[in-house]
């Protein structure tokens, strides 16, 4: 049977390696979602699980992607790609060489390559995109890193990533204190052992007391006959 001394170290032990994971895990997520933010805006690609997550720069793909919209890439072969779909690579062309380009195709062409346009342009891109020059096919918008981003100002981004996440924090510390407080004004059930044992012990306390009082059992009173007083009142 654990001890209650026993188990109040434990539960603080567990109390602390709770709070350290749960500071580690949030750390780790915000310097993971900064990571993603700041390559997005740089036109660079984070290939997590299969998936990227990039940052619309122009309006080219108006109105289906607005500019300052985040969105989910799959990596994805080329031999799965159609007509209508999504993508996102790295354009060839002369004023975006380099940057990654997200526009739909328009045509799949016999060698592999694939014609693309802006939803908002008139005209094709000039230079085909070939299976190298691919990021992946578009899935969905990143609707969380455009919230994210939003909070541009100093103070928007120090409350989100320091002051939240240490209220958190500082809120699971009070209810695991309370907890064990909780818990140590709950009296553990005592063996037949243990029971004995506190008997005992009150009983040696309380014969230590009275020797240390020089205690004298009186002297009991004697039975005196019923109208034996009277008599000798009358006498």
């Amino acid at each position: 049977m654990i001890s209650s001394e026993k188990k109040k170290k434990y539960m603080k032990w567990l109390s602390r390696a709770g709070n350290a994971a749960i500071m580690a895990v949030t750390l780790l997520l915000i310097c993971f979602v900064t990571y993603i933010m700041v390559c997005s805006a740089r036109g660079k690609a984070v290939n997590c699980f299969g998936r990227s997550v990039l940052k619309v720069i122009t309006g080219s793909m108006e109105p289906s992607l607005h500019t300052g919209d985040y969105i989910y890439v799959k990596k994805t072969d080329a031999a799965d790609l159609r007509e209508g779909d999504i993508i996102s690579f790295y354009s060839e062309e002369d004023d975006v060489r380099g940057k990654i380009v997200t526009h739909r195709i328009v045509q799949c062409n016999s060698d592999g390559t694939f014609t693309t346009r802006g939803d908002a342009n008139t005209i094709a891109d000039r230079k085909p995109v070939r299976a190298d020059q691919l990021v992946g096919r578009y899935t969905s918008k990143a609707r969380f890193f455009k919230w994210l981003n939003s909070f541009g100002d100093r103070r928007k981004l120090l409350l989100i990533f320091v002051i939240i996440p240490m209220t958190l924090i500082a809120l699971y510390e009070v209810r695991t204190i309370t907890k064990l407080r909780l818990e140590d004004k709950v009296p553990e059930p005592l063996s037949d052992e243990d029971r004995e044992k506190l008997i005992r012990e009150a009983i040696d306390r309380e014969k230590a007391r009275l020797a240390a009082e020089n205690y004298k059992p009186e002297k009991e009173v004697e039975a005196v006959e019923p109208g034996k007083d009277n008599e000798e009142e009358n006498g």
